[in-house]
């Protein structure tokens, strides 16, 4: 109990001040560095695993290790200043690790754990284009040592989207109504969320403003869905992913919110495109469960602007699966999901709403998987 309250003293601080540089003194002598791709050290989401550094660009990538003995540090750098993780400690509710810009070197408080260990865990709460973080590994002072870390869930879920898929601005509640980075909070978005109640892993692979074929300034030629994807980091077309590594049992697609930022988008053009990247989606995830969801953003009130790209977003959803179970794909449905406003000042889904739209794609999920 010693080691928890410690934990949650200085990592509390931690959530009001940016990570601070560990001075090396006379026990660091004595440490040993482990690297990032220690079999010690899981990892659930995309990451980029080069040289001797994991590189983490989408949000709701999930770290733990497992250790006994005096604490380790956690050696992270990010490529800029609004670079979140949520670190929790043995299954208790996570305190706001805030990185520096630069080398961060997280020392977690002093105090023995006990001879079954410390499962320490960090998520990513921000995305790529919030920063990236590359860890470098551990420091283990001497007594430190690291063990078997426990096995994620069997079941596996994707999620390919945009900011709401991200939990862009999720913790935030007018009147303070704040849209920063300290208000993104992946772990808390409809995905993660469902992954919790459903016992899967999570892959959210969502990158904010991006589409199928545009973003939200409406430009054609930037990266979009189609080629994040294919990515294990959203804008480096040289960090290729594997998709052998992680089959997912069921893929939910939220995009469209960003193709209709601007206006409708030519409606034949627009089908074709989704139904391509569905294909690729197909080609890498045969057996898949494949749903088309709607976008939270777009609302239906009748005769306005809203309502007409809803209306041709949902057209869009059921034409391509129309398409494709008249080809013989019966594992793909088109999941409705209500409008949820936000708040006055962002129509970005806040943690509530979030838990309204994991309500409206449990049962689906669940009649494609069978869970």
């Amino acid at each position: 109990m010693r080691f928890l309250a410690l934990l949650l003293a200085v990592t509390s601080a931690a959530a009001l001040l940016p990570a601070a540089e560990t001075p090396p003194g006379p026990s660091m002598m004595s440490s040993i560095p482990v690297s990032s791709h220690d079999p010690r050290i899981a990892y659930m989401g995309r990451v980029a695993l080069t040289g001797d550094e994991a590189r983490m660009g989408f949000p709701g990538i999930t770290m733990r290790f497992v250790y006994r003995g005096p604490a380790p540090v956690l050696r992270l750098s990010a490529s800029s200043a609004n670079c979140y993780f949520n670190l929790a400690c043995n299954g208790w509710d996570p305190v706001v690790i805030h990185l520096n810009l630069g080398e961060n070197k997280i020392q977690l408080p002093t105090g023995e754990a006990p001879p079954q260990g410390w499962l320490v865990e960090l998520v990513r709460r921000t995305e790529s284009w919030q920063g990236v973080v590359v860890f470098q590994g551990l420091v283990l002072p001497a007594g430190c040592e690291l063990l078997p870390p426990p096995p994620w869930p069997g079941r596996r879920l994707m999620f390919i989207g945009d900011s709401i898929t991200s939990g862009e601005y999720v913790e935030r509640f007018p009147p303070e109504n704040i849209s920063t980075p300290r208000a993104a909070n992946a772990a808390r978005s409809f995905g993660m969320l469902l992954g919790r109640w459903l016992q899967a892993q999570v892959h959210l692979i969502s990158c904010g403003g991006r589409g199928i074929i545009r973003d939200w300034t409406g430009k054609t030629d930037g990266i979009n869905a189609p080629q994040f994807f294919q990515r294990a980091l959203p804008d480096d077309p040289a960090a290729r992913w594997n998709h052998a590594d992680y089959m997912p049992d069921a893929i939910v697609i939220c995009l469209g919110t960003n193709d209709f930022s601007k206006d409708l988008p030519n409606e034949a053009a627009y089908t074709k495109a989704y139904d391509d990247f569905v294909g690729e989606i197909r080609l890498a995830h045969p057996g898949a469960a494949l749903l088309l969801a709607e976008s939270s953003i777009l609302g239906g009130a009748p005769g306005t602007a809203d309502r007409a790209k809803r209306d041709q977003l949902r057209r869009t959803l059921e034409a391509v699966v129309s398409r494709r179970r008249a080809a013989g794909d019966q594992r793909i449905i088109v999941a409705p999901i209500s409008h949820f406003p936000g708040t006055p000042g962002n129509a970005h889904p806040v943690a509530f709403q979030h838990e309204q739209i994991a309500l409206e794609l449990l049962q689906p999920i669940r009649a494609l998987t069978g869970w």
